[in-house]
């Protein structure tokens, strides 16, 4: 038997942070980092919620979580015993709150507990599409750790663009750009289904049409809204249908060479395209519902890769990990390291082609020279 899950509750729109205004908890805790708290973007919250609520504010998470972070916030957590958790950022803290929980939940399960808290993710960017999976990626050391629990998907996801129009440009490059990686992994993902074909398709359409435009200008509210849905949809599409080794790679390349994740992606988006020769026809399909020339598979699938790569150059993002600044000697070393990373990584499973040690240190090397 097979299922297509859809939780969270989305709320969207210019008012669904009166929502907060509708809680009735006395003790909430809010996950987020200090720019949030330092930009009083925290505000938005707690402005919105009832005088009486005692609010808690865990502000230490960093790019890519550590594990000694989401260990400091659990103990935050155990000693403040919200009945309410509202995860406030782009992925990372959202991310954090979800290993907070989950581990908190490991805790009550020693402990003979039975406890829900009531959780809401309130995203401040448009990439990871994580306010609407049970997915959670933490750091340890120079690896990469995903989590995957049903325990960890938020009980209402609120999208507001309020949050999105003081972004950088960079930020709005490589959250996009993960976007475009989630949907089409999701889109040729050997565990692809008709429901998570379509969100997934979506989302990639609404990329397509209006993500380089959101980058340009990031005060116009059609793109900044599209490109926020695109996002949802695609975190609709892969929590269904999981992903592929793009993202695998990215993770452990990420991880070993202080890579932003979308940025990571994005270099690495048109070399795994041309390796995953088992999913020609869905990237075909792709470029057909895109508009693009694809008469044949093949020209398919080179529009798509067309797209991608015209994409990247729009968006100034690196051709390779060579032009991004890696050490060459550095990346080298850990190519046995980030083989063995990407073999366990849970997104490797569903990839379309099932890669020989020898095929991933080609891709890797092609990675890392570029065309």
């Amino acid at each position: 038997m097979k299922e297509f899950r859809l939780q969270p509750k989305i709320l969207f729109g210019e008012d669904s942070l009166d929502y907060l205004k509708t809680l009735e908890y006395k003790k909430v805790m809010i996950v987020t980092d200090e720019v949030m708290t330092q930009l009083k973007l925290t505000d938005f919250i707690t402005n919105n919620l009832s005088s009486s609520t005692e609010v808690k504010i865990f502000n230490k998470v960093e790019p890519n979580p550590s594990m000694q972070t989401i260990e400091n916030g659990l103990k935050d957590f155990i000693d403040f015993e919200p009945q309410c958790v509202i995860a406030l950022g782009g992925g990372s803290p959202i991310d954090a709150c979800k290993a907070i929980l989950y581990f908190a939940y490991e805790l009550y399960k020693k402990l003979k507990v039975n406890k829900k808290v009531f959780f809401i993710a309130v995203p401040t960017t448009s990439g990871t599409g994580s306010e609407v999976t049970s997915y959670s990626v933490v750091t340890k050391g120079e690896h990469k750790i995903a989590l995957a629990d049903e325990k960890m998907l938020p009980d209402v996801a609120l999208l507001n663009t309020t949050f999105l129009s003081g972004l950088p440009a960079k930020v709005v490059a490589d959250t996009g750009m993960d976007v475009l990686t989630h949907s089409i992994e999701a889109y040729v993902s050997t565990n692809a289904n008709p429901f998570s074909s379509s969100f997934a398709m979506k989302s990639i359409k609404l990329i397509f049409e209006n993500l380089v435009a959101h980058y340009n200008d990031r005060k116009i509210q059609g793109p900044k809204e599209n490109v926020q849905f695109a996002s949802c949809l695609a975190g609709i599409a892969f929590d269904n249908s999981s992903l592929g080794i793009n993202h695998s790679i990215a993770h452990t390349v990420g991880a070993k060479f202080h890579i932003a994740h979308g940025r990571a992606n994005a270099i690495i988006m048109p070399y795994v395209i041309e390796v995953n020769t088992e999913a020609n026809r869905k990237y075909f399909e792709i470029s057909r519902e895109l508009g693009l020339p694809s008469d044949t598979i093949e020209e398919g699938k080179y529009s798509l890769l067309s797209f991608v790569r015209i994409l990247k150059e729009k968006l100034a993002v690196e051709k390779s990990l060579k032009d991004y600044g890696v050490d060459f000697e550095a990346f080298k070393r850990e190519i046995p390291s980030m083989l063995e990373d990407i073999k366990k990584d849970i997104c490797t499973q569903y990839n379309p082609n099932k890669l020989t040690d020898e095929e991933y240190v080609r891709l890797l090397l092609k990675i890392y020279f570029g065309e």
